[in-house]
């Protein structure tokens, strides 16, 4: 056994000093690490001036080495908030900072996390009534909002969620069990996969979010059961696109069973003719779900919502609320047209869920949901709300949206600059172009170079994708804050860093 050699102190009999208790003069030491914890997470944010302290991979492993992992009797919780300070608070991505611009990780809002104190502190678990019995009703209003919000049938419901991955899976878990009950009237949760199973198509954009391929691998139909429909130029599939495969499926002998729109891609923010699409699903009997993960923020912004015209017709919906409405993860929701459908998750429980306790009204969400035991994230939203203001948060979508398309529109006026197309939210993707020649596979290590320099010197946080099999970077805006002489400066830096590496590039003659 290896020995510590921090400094312990003997704690494990003194319990009022490590749980908050219901009588007030033994909850001292909870206020006092409350606001002792606060304080180290001001003074760390007063002192940040960028959006990552620039260390690389390897040095933020060897630093890591250095704290001990436990103690055996307990430490000072000052020596311990020290040690989270140095190696897990300094070290981090600074979300908050607007040179923050890599992936879909949005800076909080203040309620949000507030509500995070409060909810792990009453540690409610959103499975049984009994164990979260206001939570319980709390969420199912804001499910109920939801529905409204996204234009969805009263017949709808919904249940939060981790978030997208969780939500595209509880979608297809739905559109296979549908299919199987309602076209050939076999239960997938009594008797497991048909026959018929291995001939199960799902279609959706080539550049729809890879847990489509992940959920169908995990529902036992593998990713041979994806068929991915070729995008226009603007990153999007229509409905004659998505007709023409399923034809050409069902001539095959095929089995297209559901298709999955995107609201707004990853990469690009691309939202696919979600009106269309539905025709098409309604016409051929598939199940209609709509990945709206990124994109279902704009349900916000009275400007934009109605580019999301024709989600109210899916049978399924994802949203996440840690994207573009400022809540930390995890917070996100998934909505259904029918309320019956999400029955397939439901297994009784003597112990949680017994059948009394439904015939007396008590509301056990655990028969809605993949998990059982779950947090009380509706309350993170509900605070937001109530605090900040739904015109507020339309308003903040608004401009970000408004920020990119002026940083996009800076951008085409510079040479060094390849973009792909227009941001269709607030995303952008572009390519550093050299000067002079250089071949397309030292091309993409200059873009790969700049995006890593200016992370490990700390200027800014950016993102890579690849298009057509050549390296771009990504800018994705989420902070309010956010603002063109913000996104100017970053800009710049990628031409100066790009000037300069290749520069030394042609000196030290790695090209040509």
């Amino acid at each position: 056994m290896v020995l510590l050699k921090t400094k312990e102190t003997k704690t494990e009999d003194n319990l009022d000093s490590f749980f908050i208790q219901t009588d007030a003069k033994t909850n001292q030491s909870f206020q006092e690490m409350m606001f002792s914890t606060i304080n180290m997470l001001m003074d760390t944010m007063n002192k940040t001036e960028e959006p990552y302290p620039g260390k690389t991979p390897l040095q933020i492993k060897e630093m890591l080495e250095q704290p001990d992992l436990y103690s055996l009797r307990g430490e000072a919780w000052e020596t311990v908030l020290e040690d989270v300070r140095r190696y897990a608070v300094e070290p981090a991505i600074k979300v908050q900072h607007p040179a923050c611009m890599a992936h879909l990780q949005c800076p909080v809002v203040n309620p949000s996390i507030a509500a995070e104190l409060i909810l792990s502190t009453l540690n409610q678990s959103m499975d049984s009534w009994d164990q979260s019995p206001a939570a319980t009703y709390l969420e199912d209003r804001l499910v109920k909002w939801m529905i409204e919000l996204a234009g969805l049938p009263k017949t709808g419901d919904g249940v939060f969620t981790s978030g997208g991955t969780q939500s595209n899976y509880m979608g297809l878990q739905l559109a296979r069990d549908n299919w199987c009950q309602r076209i050939i009237g076999h239960s997938v949760q009594a008797n497991g996969l048909p026959p018929e199973a291995e001939r199960f198509r799902i279609l959706c954009s080539e550049d729809a979010h890879f847990t489509v391929k992940k959920s169908a691998v995990q529902l036992g139909l593998g990713e041979q059961a994806v068929t991915t429909i070729k995008t226009n130029n603007n990153k999007e599939i229509d409905g004659q696109s998505c007709l023409s495969i399923v034809k050409e499926l069902k001539k095959d002998g095929l089995l297209p069973i559901a298709i999955v729109a995107t609201a707004g891609t990853t990469d690009f923010g691309s939202i696919d003719s979600l009106a269309e699409i539905a025709d098409i699903a309604e016409a051929e009997g598939m199940w209609y779900h709509i990945d709206a993960a990124y994109g279902g923020g704009l349900l916000f912004s009275e400007k934009h919502k109605n580019r999301l015209a024709g989600i109210e017709r899916a049978d399924s919906v994802t949203i996440d609320f840690h994207k573009m409405l400022f809540q930390p993860v995890s917070c996100g929701i998934f909505l259904v047209k029918e309320a019956g459908s999400l029955t397939i998750n439901s297994q009784q429980a003597d112990y949680l869920s017994p059948t009394e306790d439904q015939e007396c009204g008590m509301l056990h969400l655990v028969d809605k949901s993949v998990q059982t035991s779950r947090r009380f994230d509706a309350l993170k939203l509900w605070m937001t709300l109530r605090q900040i203001g739904i015109g507020t948060v339309g308003k903040w979508i608004e401009k970000i949206i408004e920020v990119t398309n002026e940083l996009h529109a800076e951008m085409t006026r510079h040479e060094a600059f390849e973009t792909v197309l227009a941001p269709s939210i607030s995303t952008l993707v572009f390519r550093y172009n050299p000067q002079s020649d250089m071949p397309e596979i030292i091309v993409d290590q200059l873009n790969r170079s700049i995006k890593n320099e200016l992370f490990y010197e700390g200027q800014a946080v950016l993102s890579k994708t690849k298009v057509h099999n050549k390296q771009f970077l990504k800018i994705t805006l989420l902070h309010p804050g956010s603002n063109f002489h913000n996104g100017k400066q970053v800009i710049e830096a990628i031409i100066q860093k790009g000037k300069k590496l290749e520069e030394k590039w042609r000196g030290e003659e790695i090209y040509g």
